[in-house]
């Protein structure tokens, strides 16, 4: 039998209708007369019979669309506004969901998951450099109470903070853990027997940081009989953002990985050849990558990025450009950090997936008053702006988008004040070693220290002139305004002038002096300095209230309640010394008095909000 699949090919092809009599239209469903196909009237006529069969009747269509008419005409009346009729519209809405909550009441699940979902969009805009809050306006900086705190060690050079825990190094090979205070709490008292009202009393407030462990020098490990540990000074300080790890480095070319729970090394590397200088973790923790990313800057001109995790810490890479030596680093976002190459007198931006940098090069106009040589502290603004400190006392705000600041705040710590004749000179004449200092100038005050609260407008400066000043980043990240010394209301210390203010004072002051003994030597009137050293950081992070449970009971047995403490706390490392060497000391400008001394330790500073 003969099939279609066994007919040879030839045979397969089908015969085509002849359509010669009737050419194709291009209209669908249209022949070539121009009237339309059967399908087309039956489809046709099949919407027209649904339409005449409709259950309404002529008579009820003409009555309806007359009524309609008539409520319309009835709501637009001429006098009517667009105002008064979105108002009218607005009235309806609010009725409307007032009679939903009536029948069927609130939904506290959705509201859960509203605020939740509200929630997660904030962490994503923080996590992302997004979020930007202007908070400068709401702080009371010259009311914010200080407390200072030591231990026996030498000059602290660096900071780091995972709240309620503070991390301090110092140059005598120390690390040491500190539990920060919580300002303003109150004790209630258990109910008595006879049903009275619990009292309420005010606690002694402790406000020092508690001392909980420390490490110094060479730490045995168990596993292992080589000991752990720094050999020399230690210059930097940084914890990772889950507060598991801390990291620190210093001249001797260490960079060490500790536990935070006990301060026992975990790892130590040896790769710089040179100083670790700086260290920085990133904010958030890379989904992408197997652990928290590490920036490490170094005397070696060159920063090495590191991963460190619970399965293991290990160096990645190395990032090249600078020509001196990277005194500063902070990390923008994952896998971008920013650096200064001190003399270089340069900033540049590290992308580390794409292999890439942006240089930024620093340098005062030519008809600045003070020249910067070298650029020594820089603090991010994520996610495109950054600011940078330097020896000229300059204050910078960047922007990754431009290759010169965009803006720039002048000797923002004021000028050193000229040294007693008795010292600048072995002239026993005072007239003739007046003659001779007679071209000396007061010279500017470096920025030794800045940070950021990154998602605000708050940057921090630290120098050597006893004060911790605070600036604002304007809404646009155009211009930055200055805010104060911080802490300079505070009771027994006055409020020292702006810079600018303290700069054209002692130029006059330079200018109507008669005697030497009234233009070399300190000022009297000078305030004495809250800060008795050199700032070496600065570390800051914001004071949130804990949200309250209202499922929580309320026993009369519960003793303590912590108030909600909304404001930022402050925390900066001081030392006698600079932390870079010991060529810079607090008490080449102050001859006379305590002040003179200086002290090596930190100082916390509880910034409050402004009530309202």
């Amino acid at each position: 039998m003969s099939s279609f699949f066994t007919l040879p090919a030839s045979q397969k092809k089908r015969k085509r209708e002849d359509r010669a009599a009737a050419p194709a239209s291009k209209k669908r469903g249209v022949d070539a007369d121009g009237d339309s196909g059967a399908r087309g009237g039956t489809r046709r006529s099949g919407r027209d019979e649904s339409i005449s069969g409709s259950d309404l009747d002529e008579d009820e269509i003409t009555s309806m669309s007359e009524g309609s008419e008539k409520e319309s005409g009835s709501e637009s009346d001429e006098g009517e506004t667009a105002a008064e009729r979105r108002l009218k519209l607005a009235e309806r809405y609010l009725e409307n969901v007032r009679e939903d909550v009536d029948e069927h009441g609130f939904d506290a699940a959705e509201i859960d998951r509203d605020l939740i979902a509200e929630r997660l969009k904030e962490d994503v805009d923080e996590f992302k450099g997004r979020a930007y809050r202007s908070i400068a306006s709401q702080l009371s900086f010259s009311t914010a109470s200080h407390s200072f705190f030591r231990a026996d060690t030498q000059s602290m050079t660096s900071v780091a903070i995972h709240a309620p825990y503070v991390y301090t190094v110092s140059k005598d090979k120390t690390l040491i853990k500190w539990e920060l205070a919580t300002p303003n709490y109150e004790t209630i008292t258990e109910a008595n027997d006879d049903g009275e009202t619990p009292k309420r009393s005010t606690a002694p407030q402790r406000k020092k940081p508690k001392k909980l462990k420390f490490a110094r020098g060479l730490q045995k490990v168990t596993e292992s009989e080589e000991g752990q540990g720094h050999t020399k000074n230690i210059l930097s300080v940084a914890v990772s953002p889950s507060g598991k790890y801390v990291a620190t480095g210093g001249t001797d070319r260490k960079l060490i990985i500790w536990d935070a729970e006990t301060l026992t090394p975990m790892k130590t590397f040896t790769q710089h050849r040179d100083s670790v200088s700086g260290l920085a973790f990133v904010r958030h923790i890379s989904t992408m990558s197997s652990g928290e990313q590490l920036f490490s800057g170094s005397f070696d001109r060159t920063i090495k990025t590191w991963s460190v995790s619970s399965a293991g810490h290990a160096y990645v890479e190395t990032l090249f450009g600078h020509q001196d030596n990277v005194t500063s680093i902070a990390a923008m976002t994952i896998d971008q950090c920013v650096s200064v190459g001190s003399r270089d007198r340069t900033a540049r931006l590290w992308k580390v997936i794409d292999e890439s940098q942006l240089v930024f090069r620093g340098g005062a106009s030519k008809n600045a008053a003070y020249h910067e040589n070298t650029l020594d502290c820089v603090a991010p603004l994520p996610p495109h702006h950054f600011v940078t400190g330097s020896d000229s006392g300059a204050l910078c705000l960047w922007s990754i988008h431009k290759k010169k600041p965009l803006y720039t705040i002048p000797l923002a710590h004021g000028l050193d004040p000229i040294p007693p004749l008795d010292e600048l000179s072995p002239e026993l004449d005072k007239k003739t070693a007046a003659s001779n200092s007679q071209y000396l100038r007061r010279m500017p005050r470096w920025i030794t220290a800045l940070t950021t609260l990154p998602g605000t407008d708050i940057v921090l400066s630290g120098s050597w002139d006893g004060w911790i000043r605070a600036w604002q980043v304007s809404e646009d990240k155009k211009t930055i305004h200055p805010l104060g010394p911080v802490g300079a209301g505070a009771p027994g210390s006055l409020r020292p002038d702006t810079p600018s203010k303290q700069l054209n004072q002692s130029l006059a002051f330079d200018a109507k002096a008669e005697s030497p003994e009234q233009k070399f030597g300190n000022n009297k009137d000078e305030p004495e300095p809250l800060v008795k050293g050199v700032v070496n950081d600065i570390a800051v992070f914001e004071r949130r209230p804990e949200s309250s449970n209202p499922l929580e009971s309320k026993s009369k047995l519960k003793k303590t309640t912590e108030s909600e403490t909304r404001g930022l706390c402050i925390v900066a490392a001081i030392g006698k010394e600079h932390r870079l060497g010991r060529w810079k000391c607090f008490m080449n400008n102050y001859h006379d008095g305590p002040a003179s001394e200086g002290k090596n330790g930190a100082i916390v500073f509880e910034v409050p909000f402004v009530s309202t």
